[in-house]
């Protein structure tokens, strides 16, 4: 609910700073974030569901086995889109519908979003991992901070400073950036039991995570 309060106010400022060729091209940049979420839901929940039932019965290194296997693969898919997406952004692009007119107008919103790609998956993985390792409030807690800087960051970046479609996509960079550093501060709590593990009998694991996710 977070994301889409804050997409729908991206789409608004862009609209009333750049006029329906703004809304435009944020609608051709939006497949890029169902792919990066859902890539992140698919290795978040596949492997936090096994780390809840192992957790259940207090075999904790096969718990943690499946969230470092998560991370692992995680890091790996971001490292992959993040390549993908800065090298070819431009075919990417035209692939969901931008034309001569509305290419610009698409990579100058996606130009700061470009340095932190590799957030978006992880936002969701480690959501699921929080909400399993008794935080939710918290995990909701993250997404809340990313989305209110990004609406306020929006109205002062693209129509205070005048910064148009890069101060938009600023604002939406530093949000998931916020997100994420909250997220991660888990890690450093009394009640975090989420910790690197040696993994086994690997392939099996990786089947059984992209199979559930």
């Amino acid at each position: 609910m977070i994301s889409c309060i804050y997409g729908m106010v991206d789409v608004a400022v862009v609209g009333q700073y750049q006029g329906p060729q703004g809304t435009a091209a944020l609608s051709i940049v939006a497949p890029i974030w169902t792919i990066l979420y859902s890539l992140g839901i698919l290795t978040g929940s596949g492997g936090s569901i096994k780390y809840t039932y192992y957790k259940a019965q207090g075999k904790t290194d096969k718990a943690n086995a499946y969230f470092t296997l998560s991370l692992f693969l995680t890091s790996t898919i971001a490292v992959i889109c993040w390549i993908g997406l800065t090298v070819f952004d431009d075919q990417l692009l035209r692939l969901f519908g931008a034309d001569d007119i509305l290419l610009p107008l698409a990579k100058a919103y996606l130009r700061p979003i470009q340095f932190v790609i590799p957030a978006y998956p992880f936002t969701q993985m480690l959501a699921a991992y929080l909400r399993n390792d008794n935080a939710p409030g918290f995990a909701a807690f993250a997404t809340l901070c990313g989305g209110c800087f990004n609406i306020f960051g929006d109205l002062y970046f693209a129509f205070g400073l005048d910064m148009g479609m890069f101060g938009a996509g600023l604002a939406t960079a530093i949000g998931v950036t916020l997100t994420i550093a909250v997220m991660v501060s888990h890690f450093f709590s009394r009640k975090n039991a989420l910790r690197l593990s040696r993994v086994h009998d690997y392939i099996h694991k990786v089947k059984e995570l992209v199979f559930n996710g």
